[in-house]
């Protein structure tokens, strides 16, 4: 903004008039002085009628005449208080000079000239006594810097503040695509420290204010590199410590980008070039909005000198009494007002908050009384970031050394006050024979000399033994007290069950409604044993499959009917509209929803009339299917796994191959599954659409496979699939036709349903079996990684493996990791969306394990406990915005649907995890290879051995082939030693290097 600074005059002695006006003497804070020489040489006096209830005004009078002073104005204090004792109190608040309480004729005098009938009043005058502003309380207020001083009416230049400069500026974001720029994540209650906004809250009155960002601003590097030395992880400024270091630039200029165009609301500068380049734009811009508002203030300047000529002219008009004509009425200035209008008004963005204050009708027209009772008070929570931590600090302690203590009893009175203490006497710390030992000075020192520097390298690689530790010291305890007892705080927000649809099943499977965050959809089975299932087999009746809706928790939002059990579902990922099950019989079942049954729209009303309003509320509505397949030529067992194949994929005739013919952007049209019979079927679901309203419609399976076992012949039982992306040959041409499966014993496999048989043998459809993880129980899960497309995670009931690809490729069938055993048995696994180091766990005893690589690979990091009955079933909502509740749905045994929201520590990335999380792996998989390597090469000198051992077997005929034997075998041994001092060398180096 611009400043005017007070007519500069030369010092003199003042007018007559002001001394007329106060009397011959004014009071200062050492005594009276004389007017003439309070006021000499000052081009502006202010006259300021107040009292003590004034004291908001006055300190801000007192701020602002700091300023002023310099630039040559004086304050004569007026006062209207009731005695002297009280003026005297409020003329200390102020500087200046006061009039004496006495002169009552001069105070008179000042009160009638200058109307002074309200307190606070500020008149400003000249040296001739001239009045320059009669309302100085509002100059004061609107200037306190005085840059418009002595602030003349009528002389106030207009100018733009910083904030209406911003304001007019609006999104000037960068394109995308422009060198030197990277989008941060800043925390949002740190927008008011960096300058993005002035205020916290939203707010209707200040123009930047909750989440409306100013277009740009200038932060101090030193100042970003200091916190994140002082802060460390928890400032937002670590993970780019590295780009602040590089920044050559003392300030880093920050943008607001509310598009995200480089993935975040910020964009920071990380050259001197983009630098450069952004910040001349923006100065441009400002440059512009300054030129433009003064041509608008010279618009209106121009216009009123012509309004005063016209009122010139209009002196020798006559005017005549005609009746008006109507015109169009033509604006050159409306646009450009309608514009600024705009720009200056803030739009809401929330409903207006509705409320309704009542009253007894008893206590109308009584008075109210106000005070500071207890009721009023409300407690604040110490900490509101759910992130918030204690940082712990280390305490070295020293702990003087004592005798071994013996517990003793002795028959005393019961409930005898007894004084017990423990005394030693220096003799007991000293051996018996001071001298012993001393000869052996000389040995010790040379034995800690020989091994310091081992004892130093197994110390940095944490290799030392506890010797001392008590192997048994634990054991009994429960495993429950291994994991951290600190609480992951997963809150529950929802709850679904019905008692008519849910009562007595257990939640078999459970899918978000895609495109949605308050829809689910949820399968039910019977929770009967063995015995009960062998009495219904082979009868069908009614399974259904519920939608459910936050909006009603009470009841489901519609049914889905199935005339056998629902084991596993899945909607289409081309269009959301169907949805594909497997039933217990092994057949394929298709449905077709409507937007109102996902949730997309409002469910029609029905226009049937005489339905009771209760019969109303309580129907769910119900959705046949619309194709069922063949019940011949399905599976023989229940469907446990659906996997969608790629929308490029074509199949060739018979199944023999596949190929990428169709678009890359086109409907997926193959789908896989299987089943415990060990069938693995291909579905073409593109034909089915293509006649899905035919009432005749025979579904079959486009290809199938019999998997069986390599060493028996035998069919394999199978319980999970997935599909093998990008995995190339040794020629780098692409296999299309891969899959991972696993057995109902627990052990992974590696097929190919396109492998081809010879003239005398049955086609291999099994590539690879790992027996590793085998249980002779069924595998629970088998997921990949959303961030590592080659790390499969297999949950069995006592242990859950990491398994790697890039390892089966070369032949190693060994897993890259195992958890510990645990007492009670996994249910369910799933991976973390958004972190790529976190597992989420099932327990049969309702109690989620959350393991954290980045923390710990040992044992759990976390535990919470969401139900009381064995968990079924898990499914995250997945939306990928960080800044929306990341919601876990949990079903249990008991037909409960749990809805969980993740606390934002098991959300966010923590500092780099993703990276730390592949050193991980890359550790795990050397250790992997090593091991495996060390084993052949053991095996091969078994091998060597026993071979010498046969051949050492036939004894020698005379002494010149027993001579020639001994030397061989003493070449042998100096092989093997040489052998081992390089493979020891070699750990040694690995080890310094680790």
């Amino acid at each position: 903004a611009r400043q005017r600074r007070g007519p500069m005059v030369e010092e003199g002695a003042p007018e007559e008039g002001l001394v007329n006006l106060f009397g011959a003497a004014l009071v200062g804070k050492d005594g009276e002085v004389e007017t003439a020489t309070a006021l000499n040489g000052k081009t502006a006096v202010g006259v300021y009628y107040a009292s003590a209830a004034c004291a908001e005004f006055n300190a801000l009078l007192a701020t602002a005449y700091q300023v002023v002073a310099e630039k040559g104005f004086e304050l004569i204090f007026v006062s209207c208080d009731d005695s002297e004792e009280a003026s005297q109190a409020t003329f200390q608040e102020l500087p200046g000079f006061a009039l004496p309480f006495s002169n009552e004729d001069a105070k008179k005098a000042l009160v009638e000239k200058f109307e002074l009938t309200e307190a606070p009043s500020l008149v400003i005058l000249d040296q001739d006594g001239n009045v320059l502003t009669a309302d100085g309380v509002a100059k004061v207020t609107e200037d306190p810097e005085g840059a418009n001083f002595p602030w003349k009416d009528g002389e106030d230049t207009p100018t733009l503040s910083e904030d209406e400069i911003m304001l007019r500026m609006g999104n000037m974001a960068p394109e995308a695509g422009e060198a030197g720029l990277k989008g941060v994540f800043i925390n949002s209650k740190n927008y008011v420290t960096l300058g993005f906004v002035n205020e916290t809250d939203p707010n209707e009155n200040v123009a930047f204010s909750g989440f409306k960002l100013k277009p740009y601003v200038l932060v101090n590097k030193e100042g970003m590199i200091a916190e994140v030395k002082k802060m460390g992880i928890a400032s937002d400024w670590h993970p780019y410590q590295k780009d602040l270091a590089a920044f050559p630039g003392p300030e880093v200029l920050l943008m607001f980008d509310p598009e995200r165009t480089y993935g975040e609301k910020v964009i920071m500068c990380l050259t001197q070039e983009a630098f450069d380049r952004e910040y001349a734009r923006y100065e441009a811009k400002r440059e512009e909005i300054i030129k433009a508002f003064e041509r608008e203030l010279r618009g209106e300047e121009e216009g009123a000198a012509g309004e005063d000529d016209e009122d010139a002219a209009e002196e020798n008009i006559v005017v005549r009494d005609l009746p008006r004509e109507s015109k169009e009425w033509i604006s050159d200035t409306a646009e450009a007002t309608h514009g600024e209008v705009s720009n200056f008004t803030v739009q809401n963005v929330r409903p207006l908050m509705k409320v309704m204050i009542t009253r007894p009708r008893l206590q109308f027209g009584k008075p109210c009384k106000f005070s500071d009772s207890g009721e009023n008070l409300h407690n604040c929570r110490p900490q509101k970031d759910p992130n918030y931590a204690l940082h712990r600090k280390e305490l070295d302690i020293g702990v003087q050394a004592v005798r071994e203590v013996m517990t003793c009893a002795c028959q005393t009175t019961w409930y005898r006050p007894v004084n017990k203490s423990t005394q030693y006497s220096p003799g007991d710390f000293l051996p018996r024979d001071a001298g012993r030992g001393y000869d052996k000075v000389d040995e010790l020192t040379d034995f800690l000399t020989a091994v310091s520097v081992t004892v130093e390298e197994a110390l940095q690689t944490n290799e030392t033994v506890d010797i001392f530790q008590e192997e048994f010291a634990h054991l009994g305890e429960e495993e429950t007290g291994d994991v951290s007892k600190a609480s992951p705080s997963l809150q529950e927000i929802r709850t679904f069950t019905d008692v008519g649809f849910t009562k007595g099943k257990r939640v078999e499977w459970i899918e978000w409604v895609p495109n949605s965050t308050d829809m689910l959809v949820a399968s039910y089975c019977e929770n009967l044993h063995f015995c009960d299932k062998l009495d219904l087999m082979g009868r069908a009746g009614n399974s259904s499959i519920l939608i459910w809706s936050f909006q009603d928790s009470l009841a489901p939002h519609a049914n889905l009917v199935s005339p056998w059990e629902v084991t596993v579902f899945k909607f289409y990922p081309t269009d959301n509209k169907y949805m594909i099950g497997g039933l217990s019989s092994g057949q394929i079942i298709v449905w077709k929803l409507s937007d109102a049954d996902l949730g997309y729209a409002m469910r029609e009303k029905s226009g049937k009339q005489g339905v009771g309003e209760e019969e109303k509320t309580s129907s769910v509505p119900s959705i046949a299917h619309k194709v069922l397949s063949i019940i011949d030529d399905s599976h023989k067992k229940a469907v446990v796994a659906i996997e969608f194949l790629p929308a490029p994929l074509e199949l060739e005739k018979r199944g023999r191959g596949a190929s990428e013919k169709n678009p890359k952007d086109g409907p997926v049209k193959y789908f896989i599954t299987i089943a415990g019979d060990g069938q693995v079927m291909i579905w073409d679901f593109q034909a089915v659409l293509e006649s899905i309203n035919d009432a005749d419609v025979q579904w079959r399976p486009a290809y199938k496979v019999q998997l069986q076992r390599q060493d028996s012949g035998t069919e394999m039982g199978c319980c999970q699939i997935l599909y093998c992306h990008d995995r190339v040959d040794d020629k780098g041409n692409k296999m299309l036709t891969n899959f991972f499966a696993s057995t109902e014993e627990g052990e992974l496999i590696f097929g190919d349903w396109a492998a081809q048989g010879g003239e005398d043998r049955k086609p291999e459809f099994v590539k690879q079996m790992f027996v590793v993880s085998k249980t002779f129980r069924p595998m629970l899960s088998l997921e990949r990684s959303p961030f590592f497309p080659d790390l499969l995670l297999a949950v069995t009931d006592w242990a859950f493996y990491l398994f790697k690809d890039s390892l089966f490729k070369d032949g190693i069938k060994e897993h890259l990791f195992q958890s510990s055993y645990t007492s009670t048995v996994f249910t369910r696994g799933v991976w973390s969306p958004t972190r790529p180091s976190v597992i989420f766990l099932g327990l049969a005893s309702g109690v989620i394990d959350i393991w954290d690589f980045s923390d710990q690979s040992h044992k759990a990091s976390l535990s919470a406990s969401v139900t009381s009955l064995p968990i079924s079933s898990m499914c995250f909502l997945r939306h990928g915005d960080l800044t929306v509740d990341q919601k876990l749905a949990v079903g249990d045994a008991g037909g409960n649907t749990h809805v969980h929201v993740i606390p934002k520590n098991l959300v966010r990335q923590a500092g780099k995890e993703e990276e730390n999380m592949k050193k991980f792996l890359a550790r795990e998989e050397a250790r992997v290879r090593y091991f495996q390597g060390r084993k052949q090469e053991l095996a091969t000198e078994k091998e060597q051995i026993e071979k010498q051992a046969q051949m050492a077997a036939d004894e020698p005929k005379d002494e010149a082939d027993k001579g020639k034997a001994n030397v061989d075998m003493d070449k042998a041994d100096a092989q093997a030693e040489e052998a081992y001092q390089k493979l020891q060398a070699e750990c040694l180096e690995e080890l310094k290097g680790m």
